[in-house]
């Protein structure tokens, strides 16, 4: 009885830790990964009235923080997959993650000297590093989670660390009310990287050990997985035998019933090859494969690239729009710019669930752009002279926007292209949306700057920030425009955004 409860603990300690509950652990310290990253992008945003006041910057200049973070990334998705499938996942993390460090400590720097040129470049550094450390976080979780539930992950791994933007904006104009010091202020944001960095080096040790005991765990399971093959082998021969015999008595009927078979499986067939090749794509361009790509992915792709641009660019002048449109202090603003974040966390991966189950995603995706619309004209029409809480009714619908983003359009892109392109075309889909994310920033700050002036010749900022609500409305109009073009293409077409869920038999 004590040898056997030893062999069975002997058994346990040798299983791959992704076959035990640290599987969960590892996932935990994915999403930790990127929340400094979060933490420290979104920085700026929470302290903008500050730096435009210290530093003596408009809108443009401000915004460009943000442009120059997205602008190495309009090249960088060609060589995505390459680096990492050379160097590895694990060195991929550590470098990556390491760079976001410098790339922080370069703005701290800036923000203590006042240097705008500084804080560029160190934003410049910050975005080659973080770009490329999201590509490896899912990377790494793709293998751990190739069981099933990938998804799930991946999803969790994109909403969660958005909460590092959430706690951002809480903390960081608290922090400045009370030192009165961008560099302070700034290198919190440092810790909280260097706090992530850490979360890696624990993700790579374990993906080290797992990588360990896998190979023991397959070697103990070698014997028992022949005894399987040969069990298989030996039933497969039987089916056959009977196949056959079938086939000389009711060749017709078996012949009608494989073609039915094949029918009702072959959507499930296809939707399964195409998640697994998901799984495992790199953001790597093959500008052979651009051809090939139909008209499907091409108008999914423009309804990605702008509905992250109603997203990211509104949130990065935030904090100032809510205190000039609504008569919040930075503080008041931060708190509030927190719902988005916190809302879109939580409602994603319900979101994502019902998604799978009704399959209806041309449709929820048209409904995705009427909510931006919806969002944009709020944020247009209500004015307050006074802080009031109806302005975060207009935030809670922009953290159901980026939930359905996250968990309906991305997730659309392995439906509408071949598997073996799925890699080719979410690098593509990156150089679009960093294109989108370092242009809108500079077009909406130009369209703030041109009417900060009224027609009496004196600073208004109010009027500004209006005119910059009207091109966001422009926008998800277009936004729904070409939604209602992809649901009719796709429903005469191939209807593989259309095409409800296969019923189990």
């Amino acid at each position: 009885m004590l040898q056997e409860k030893d062999s069975k603990q002997s058994y346990l300690i040798k299983q791959p830790l992704q076959k035990t509950w640290v599987l969960w652990l590892a996932l935990g310290l994915a999403c930790f990964l990127l929340f400094g990253d979060a933490y420290a992008f979104d920085n700026p945003m929470a302290l903008q009235s500050t730096i435009q006041s210290e530093m003596n910057l408009n809108n443009v200049q401000f915004n460009m923080l943000y442009s120059i973070y997205s602008a190495p990334n309009i090249i960088l998705p060609f060589f995505g997959g390459i680096l990492i499938d050379k160097i590895g996942v694990r060195i991929s993390i550590l470098i990556f993650s390491s760079i976001l460090i410098l790339g922080q400590a370069v703005v701290v720097i800036g923000g203590y000297t006042l240097s705008y040129g500084t804080m560029l470049a160190g934003r410049c550094i910050f975005g080659i590093g973080s770009e490329s450390l999201n590509a490896a976080q899912a990377a790494i979780m793709s293998q751990w989670f190739q069981g099933g539930q990938v998804s799930l992950a991946l999803g969790l791994c994109l909403s969660i660390p958005k909460l590092g933007s959430a706690m951002n904006s809480l903390v960081s104009p608290i922090i400045q009310a009370k030192h009165d010091n961008l560099g302070f202020t700034f290198l919190i944001g440092l810790f909280i990287v260097i706090f992530s960095w850490g979360c890696g080096l624990a993700l790579i040790y374990l993906d080290k050990k797992n990588e360990e005991l896998m190979e023991i765990w397959k070697q103990n399971n070698l014997e028992q997985e022949k005894k399987e093959e040969k069990k298989e082998e030996i039933m497969q021969q039987e089916m056959s035998l009977q196949i056959k015999k079938s086939e000389t008595t009711e060749s017709d009927r078996s012949e009608s019933l494989l073609n039915d078979d094949d029918d009702d499986d072959e959507n499930d067939d296809d939707d399964e090859e195409e998640q697994e090749s998901a799984h495992e794509a790199k953001e790597e361009i093959k500008l052979s494969d651009l051809k090939n790509l139909d008209g499907s992915y091409w108008i999914l792709s423009c309804i990605i690239m702008l509905s992250e641009a109603l997203f990211v660019p509104f949130l990065d002048n935030g904090n100032a729009f809510f205190q000039i449109k609504f008569g919040f202090s930075q503080q008041s603003a931060g708190v509030l710019l927190t719902i988005p974040y916190v809302f879109a966390a939580c409602v994603t991966p319900f979101v994502g669930i019902y998604s799978d189950k009704i399959r209806q995603r041309s449709l929820l995706i048209v409904l995705t752009t009427v909510i931006f619309i919806v969002t944009h004209l709020c944020l247009l029409l209500i004015y307050c002279d006074t802080a009031c809480g109806v302005s975060a009714l207009p935030l809670l619908s922009l953290g159901i926007c980026y939930s359905f983003y996250s968990a309906i359009l991305i997730p659309s892109i392995p439906l509408v292209v071949k598997a073996q392109m799925i890699g080719t075309a979410f690098g593509l889909l990156g150089v679009m949306q960093n294109t989108a994310l370092a242009l809108f920033p500079l077009i909406t700050g130009s369209i703030y700057n041109s009417h900060l002036i009224n027609e009496q010749g004196e600073v208004d900022p109010f009027q500004g920030y209006v005119y910059q609500s009207y091109f966001f409305v422009g926008v998800s109009c277009f936004n729904f425009v070409i939604a209602i073009s992809l649901y009719l293409f796709d429903k005469n077409g191939s209807k593989k955004l259309s095409r409800l869920k296969s019923k189990s038999k």
